[in-house]
C-alpha cells in the first residue's frame, strides 16, 4: 500500500514556509535562501539503500545521498533544496506502527519525520519493537472475508523484517520546463527484528491421578522467543516425575512441585505445584483461568444473579457410571443457592449448582464440594479430594443499568422477565414461571419456521429482539453505540437457558449484539443478520438436557469470553441484543433467565 506517512508534517513544512515567505515585518523581507541553479542534478546510483534493525534508536537517512549538482554533492549546497511527495509503499501488507498523540485527540504519531530543512529524514526505530519479530510465523489478519472478519493473507503478522520503497521529489532550483516533472529519488529501507530473549518463564500448578499422565502447560516469555525449549525437573519424584517434554507422571498420592527452565537464559525459570490425587477425583469445571488456561481457584460471578458452579467426577480410567451425589458448602449466605443434577445418560455425571450471590461487589465466598455417593472404582469415597473456590462478586448492568436520558426510562427487558418492549423475530415469545432462582418470570422462545446455515447444513433457525428504537430508551444503544466513547470497552456475557423439550441433536443458542451503522457495512444491508460482518456473534452449544443450564458466552471471532467493542463502531448508532437457536425444531421452545452483562474495565479498575 502506497502511503504519505509524512502527510500531516508536510503540511505544516508547507503551511510554515508560506507564512514565512510572507515577509517577517521588515524593510527587507524574508530570504527563504531558495535560489535559481541553472545545473541538473544527477544521481550517483540508482537508489539510496539503507537498513536498521529494530530498537536501534533514532537514526538518521541523507535524502541526497547520491545526489549531485555540478560536480559536487547536493549536500554541499548552500542554498535551498526541498524534498517533498514522500510515498511509501511496505512489502508484504506490513502496518506501520503508529503511537498515540499525546496532544490531539484521535491522531497517532508516524516513526518517519522529516528534518526542518528537509534534507534528513528521521527514523524512530523504537517504534517498530511490537511490530516485528525474528522468530513468530503468525498469520490471523491483514486480509478480510465477506462478512469482514479478519482472515491471513499469507504474511507474517509479526514479520522479520519491514521493507519500504520510499519515492520523493527533489527540487534545487533549476528551471524546469512547463509540465516537466521534478527529478525523483527511491530510498529502499528495510529495519530488521532482533532476538526477543527470554526474559522469565510462566507454569501452571497441574493436578492428576496416581497412575495417570497430564502435560505440564509452562512457556517462555514472551511466547515468540526464538529459543523456547525448557527443562524440567521434579522436587519428589516419590510423588510425580517429569520426562524432557514437560510429560508429568502421577507415581503416589501426595504433591511435590516442578519447575520449568529455560535453555536459553538459565536464569529465568519458574516452579509450581504438582497435585497427584487418587484414581478418582472431581473438579470444578468452570473456574476462571490465567493466561495459561489453568484454573485459578478463583471466579467472578456477576451480581443480583445466578451463577452455575459445575463440578465433574473423573476416574482414571474413564468409567464412570451410575450417579453421583455431591455436598456443597458456603462460608457466607447467598439469596439463592439449589444444586442441579443431570441425568447420567444425558447429560454427565456432575451437578450444577445455582448461586445467587448479594449485590454486594467486591464480596467474596468460598465454595466448597465433596463428593458423597457414587461409583468411584477401588478409591473410597473418603479418599476423594474436596474441592473449593472463592467466588468474587463483580458489577451486573442488568441489575445496575444506570438512568435513562428519557424521562419514561429504559424500555428494555433487563431481567428477562418478559416486560418493557415487546420482542419481534421469526419466533414466538411468551412468559413462563418456570424460574432459575426466584425471579418474576423467564422468557419462553417457541421455535418458528426459519431455517438458516449452520456449518455446512442448512437447520431450523429462530431470533427475537426487543426492537427499540428510541435511542434513549434503548441500553444498548446508550452504552454500546455512542461512537468514540463506546469503542474499546470490555464486557462478559452470561444467561441461563432450558430446553422445554428433550433435544435429538445439540441445539446452539446465540447472542448477537448488532450495530445499526457501523464503517464498512455492506452496500444494500438488509435487517439485522445483513449487518452480522460488524456485529458481536456469541454461541453455546447446550446440553441435551431439559434441566436449566448456565451459559457463559464465548466471542466466536476470538474464542475468548471478553468482547470489545470494536473500532468500527466509530459513530452513534442504535444497537440491538438478538436472541437466537439454531438447530431447535418448529414448535420446540426454550426458556431464558437470569442474564448478565459484566463490563470488564470496571473490574480492572
Amino acid at each position: 500500500m502506497k502511503q504519505n506517512l509524512l502527510l500531516k508534517t508536510a503540511i505544516a513544512s508547507a503551511l510554515a514556509a508560506a507564512l514565512s515567505a510572507c515577509g517577517g515585518g521588515t524593510d527587507k523581507g524574508y530570504d527563504s535562501g531558495y535560489k535559481k541553479n541553472n545545473n541538473e542534478l544527477t544521481f550517483e546510483t540508482e537508489q539510496i539503500v539503507v537498513e536498521f534493525d529494530e530498537e536501534s534508536g533514532l537514526q538518521t537517512i541523507d535524502l541526497l545521498e547520491g545526489a549531485v549538482v555540478d560536480g559536487q554533492p547536493a549536500a554541499n549546497l548552500t542554498t535551498r533544496i526541498v524534498t517533498s511527495q514522500l510515498i511509501f509503499e511496505a512489502e508484504d501488507n506490513f502496518e506501520t506502527p503508529q503511537a498515540p498523540s499525546n496532544t490531539v485527540a484521535n491522531q497517532t504519531i508516524s516513526p518517519f519525520v522529516k528534518s526542518e530543512d528537509s534534507r534528513m529524514l528521521y527514523v524512530d526505530t523504537d517504534a517498530f519493537a511490537e511490530a516485528l519479530r525474528a522468530c513468530d510465523d503468525t498469520d490471523v489478519r491483514g486480509d478480510r472475508d465477506d462478512d469482514n472478519n479478519p482472515i491471513p493473507d499469507g504474511f507474517a503478522d509479526y514479520p522479520t523484517q519491514a521493507v519500504y520503497e520510499i519515492t520523493y521529489t527533489i527540487d534545487h532550483g533549476y528551471p524546469m520546463t512547463p509540465g516537466e516533472p521534478l527529478p525523483e529519488r527511491t530510498l529502499r529501507l528495510t529495519i530488521n527484528a532482533i532476538d526477543d530473549p527470554v526474559t522469565d518463564v510462566n507454569i501452571a500448578p497441574l493436578e492428576l491421578p496416581a497412575g495417570g499422565t497430564a502435560q505440564l502447560v509452562a512457556s517462555t516469555v514472551p511466547t515468540y522467543a526464538c529459543n523456547q525449549e525448557l527443562t524440567y525437573s521434579s522436587a519428589d519424584e516419590d510423588i510425580a516425575t517429569v520426562d524432557s517434554t514437560g510429560l508429568v507422571t502421577g507415581v503416589m498420592v501426595g504433591e511435590t512441585s516442578v519447575t520449568a527452565t529455560s535453555v536459553d537464559n538459565p536464569e529465568a525459570s519458574a516452579t509450581d505445584s504438582v497435585t497427584v490425587t487418587s484414581a478418582f477425583s472431581i473438579a470444578i469445571t468452570n473456574q476462571d483461568t490465567d493466561d495459561l488456561g489453568a484454573p485459578t481457584g478463583h471466579k467472578q460471578v456477576a451480581a443480583c444473579t445466578a451463577t452455575g458452579i459445575d463440578v465433574q467426577p473423573f476416574e482414571l480410567n474413564d468409567n464412570l457410571t451410575g450417579e453421583y451425589g455431591y455436598d456443597w458448602t458456603l462460608t457466607n449466605e447467598v439469596d439463592y443457592v439449589k444444586g442441579m443434577s443431570w441425568d447420567s445418560g444425558v447429560g454427565g455425571f456432575g451437578e450444577v449448582l445455582a448461586v445467587k450471590m448479594p449485590a454486594d461487589v467486591g464480596s467474596i465466598n468460598t465454595v466448597d464440594v465433596e463428593l458423597v455417593s457414587g461409583e468411584t472404582g477401588g478409591t473410597p469415597i473418603s479418599e476423594v479430594t474436596p474441592k473449593s473456590m472463592d467466588m468474587t462478586v463483580v458489577n451486573n448492568k442488568m441489575c445496575d443499568p444506570g438512568t435513562s436520558a428519557h424521562p419514561a426510562g429504559w424500555f428494555i427487558d433487563f431481567d428477562l422477565d418478559f416486560v418493557q418492549a415487546g420482542y419481534g423475530g421469526n419466533a414466538s415469545y411468551s412468559a413462563s414461571d418456570d424460574v432459575v432462582a426466584g425471579s418474576a418470570a423467564s422468557v419462553r422462545i417457541t421455535a418458528g419456521a426459519g431455517e438458516a446455515e449452520w456449518g455446512d447444513a442448512v437447520v431450523p433457525y429462530s431470533w427475537g429482539a426487543q426492537q427499540v428504537w428510541n435511542n434513549q430508551r434503548n441500553w444498548y444503544t446508550a452504552n454500546y453505540g455512542q461512537g468514540l466513547n463506546s469503542i474499546g470497552k470490555v464486557y462478559r456475557f452470561g444467561v441461563w437457558a432450558k430446553l422445554e423439550q428433550m433435544p435429538t441433536e445439540p441445539v446452539v443458542l446465540r447472542q448477537a449484539i448488532v450495530a445499526w451503522n457501523y464503517e464498512g457495512i455492506p452496500d444494500g444491508a438488509q435487517g439485522f443478520q445483513g449487518r452480522y460482518s460488524g456485529a458481536g456473534l456469541f454461541s453455546a452449544e447446550l446440553e441435551m438436557t431439559t434441566e436449566w443450564q448456565y451459559v457463559e458466552f464465548i466471542d466466536d471471532r476470538t474464542g475468548e469470553r471478553d468482547w470489545a467493542i470494536p473500532a468500527i463502531w466509530s459513530m452513534s448508532t442504535p444497537v440491538f441484543t438478538l436472541w437466537e437457536t439454531f438447530k431447535l425444531p418448529q414448535g420446540n421452545s426454550i426458556l431464558l433467565d437470569e442474564v448478565s452483562v459484566t463490563l470488564v474495565d470496571e473490574i480492572e479498575e
